[in-house]
């Protein structure tokens, strides 16, 4: 059923196709200059995000081929599942189950079966869920910004975690890939700039606490992180596009804006069945975890409520507005993440897996995970997807878009159309028919100054 649920995402990503800041980087990614050059010019003229930088100069439309586009967003897509998974085996979430276990509990047959659900549910519930899906998952400039980011820092703390266990050269070997991996997630955008060193920073202070033979460890992450940090956030362009926006650096605005947005988006992501059921089902079965929660609940819960507050206040405090919920986007990956630890957290403190013995029940079990993915279906992104399919739009959406490329190639002259048909799943900024808004003047440069025709 999640594979089922989850295989639609996967077929849409071939019914993407690139809108607005796509053509501006795909044609500045197609000039004919120096590729360090091209970085260089984003870094110092518009934004600090250095890994991100590198990646939208290597954007698919370069290529002219829109398969490369979709097969970007696709493989980004099934990245997801596969990155989860191997977190979730860091962290130890499941047992190897007996033998006579494997016979009786279908949930745990297989040493790694319940990684698998959990990061299945995880995956679904995000896609379901994410405020803004097309520019999160169906776009490349938000997964070279965002999602990207998401899954590189869940990929460097698994390579944290798995150092910590090893001996060794072999451990040697997995800090040094998980510190060049950490300078690599800090690059992506302003939010994890700000969250990755935050996290760091409170891991040091933790082993300062206890002191662990690892504070010295924790000391060079937290110290790369931070550095790491200053290059996004200090860099020439970053203080080049503040001048854009009016409403810059109003932190009474921010702050308000900021409470109300987290407030927001945490009572849709919580208040829906489906959460609620998920959530019931971690608390009651957090036993079959093989893990011992050693953060407090409470620091776990405020790290939630950081890291969604965090995802508001960088926009409002650098922009004045939210703008397109992207890094609502990010934090939300994060949020679902937190919100698993801590309901294994508090399971483990107030022994509430004794006490939910109803829904220890594998037939109880499985009928709430069934009902949930169900649900899924016909909420959020899901029931906009099944309407989409059903009223053959992105089979409408595609014709639109090839012929609006040929109007603009066979007439340059006159203002660019809007799409008649836009699937609901796709919320992408479109033109204006107007020959100097910033998307027509960039869909124009790419088609005429690279004279390529997307096929």
């Amino acid at each position: 059923m999640l594979i089922a649920a989850l295989v639609p995402y996967l077929v849409v990503c071939f019914c993407a196709f690139p809108f607005a800041d796509d053509f501006c980087f795909g044609w500045t990614a197609s000039e004919h200059i120096p590729f360090v050059q091209k970085i260089l010019n984003q870094y110092l003229l518009w934004n600090g995000r250095y890994t991100a930088d590198v990646l939208v100069n290597v954007h698919p439309l370069v290529s002219g081929k829109i398969i490369y586009y979709q097969l970007a967003v696709f493989f980004s897509l099934l990245a997801m599942p596969v990155v989860v998974y191997g977190f979730i085996n860091a962290l130890q979430m499941q047992h190897t189950p007996s033998r006579s276990q494997q016979r009786d509990t279908p949930l745990e047959r297989g040493p790694n079966s319940l990684a698998l659900i959990v990061s299945l549910f995880i995956t679904l519930f995000y896609l379901n869920y994410q405020p803004n899906i097309t520019e999160g998952i169906y776009w490349y400039i938000g997964i070279a910004n965002y999602h990207w980011g998401n899954l590189l820092l869940l990929v460097q703390i698994t390579f944290m975690l798995r150092a910590s266990s090893a001996t060794g050269k072999g451990k040697i070997a997995l800090h040094a890939a998980s510190l060049l991996l950490l300078v690599v997630a800090v690059g992506f955008n302003e939010v994890g700039a700000l969250l990755i060193p935050s996290l760091y920073f409170l891991l040091f202070v933790f082993n300062l606490r206890i002191r662990t033979s690892d504070f010295r460890l924790s000391a060079t992450y937290c110290a790369v992180a931070i550095i790491s940090s200053a290059f996004v956030f200090f860099s020439p362009g970053n203080f080049v596009r503040a001048n854009e926006f009016e409403g810059r650096y109003d932190l009474l605005h921010s702050l308000v804006y900021s409470t109300a947005q987290t407030l927001r988006f945490l009572a849709q992501w919580m208040l829906n069945v489906p959460f609620v059921l998920l959530s019931a089902i971690v608390v009651a079965n957090a036993d079959r975890f093989k893990i011992r929660m050693a953060i407090d609940y409470r620091i776990l819960l405020v790290a939630m409520l950081f890291v969604v507050f965090a995802g508001s206040f960088l926009p409002y405090f650098a922009t004045g507005i939210l703008g397109q919920h992207r890094t609502i986007n990010y934090v939300f990956f994060f949020f679902i993440l937190l919100w698993v630890l801590f309901l294994l957290s508090v399971s483990e403190r107030f022994s509430l897996y004794d006490k939910l013995l109803p829904l220890k029940k594998e037939r109880t079990v499985l009928v709430l995970l069934g009902v949930s993915v169900l649900l899924m279906a016909i909420t959020g992104n899901g029931v906009k997807m099944l309407s989409d399919f059903k009223h053959g739009k992105f089979r409408k959406y595609e014709a639109g878009f090839y012929q609006r490329q040929a109007d603009v190639i066979q007439n340059p002259n006159a203002p660019i159309r809007k799409l008649e048909t836009i699937p609901a799943t796709f919320t992408v900024v479109d033109v204006r028919s107007d020959t100097t808004f910033w998307v027509e003047k960039c869909m124009k440069k790419y088609y005429l100054e690279t004279k390529m025709e997307l096929k």
